[in-house]
């Protein structure tokens, strides 16, 4: 899979929750989600880096299943106050999603 550039999503056996997707960078989203990577901190010495949430958010959109918006809300809900509305609404048109719907963003 890796020799064909294929992403490659993990979780622990007979389980879902919590998994992981690993990919390669295909376009400058996914440069964007690597070179401004957030590394979260999970305790002593561990830690793992995730992507902006000013990208998630319109991402999620952008799949539109219903848990991928039902996500998006649930972000913006916690980050509304501390996100780089710039950056979202870059993101936003980039993926040509609209947030309005749902609350998210700025009009």
């Amino acid at each position: 899979m890796f020799g064909e550039g294929l992403g490659i999503r993990a979780a622990k056996k007979d389980t879902i929750i919590f998994n992981v997707e690993l990919k390669f960078v295909k376009n400058d989203i996914d440069d964007f989600s690597i070179g401004k990577k957030i590394k979260a901190v999970l305790g002593d010495k561990k830690y793992l880096f995730i992507s902006h949430i000013e990208l998630e958010i319109p991402y999620k959109l952008y799949h539109s299943s219903d848990k991928d918006i039902e996500d998006a809300v649930y972000l913006w809900g916690i980050f509304k106050d501390k996100v780089d509305l710039n950056i979202l609404n870059r993101f936003m048109k980039k993926l040509n999603v609209d947030g309005k719907k749902y609350g998210i963003g700025i009009w």
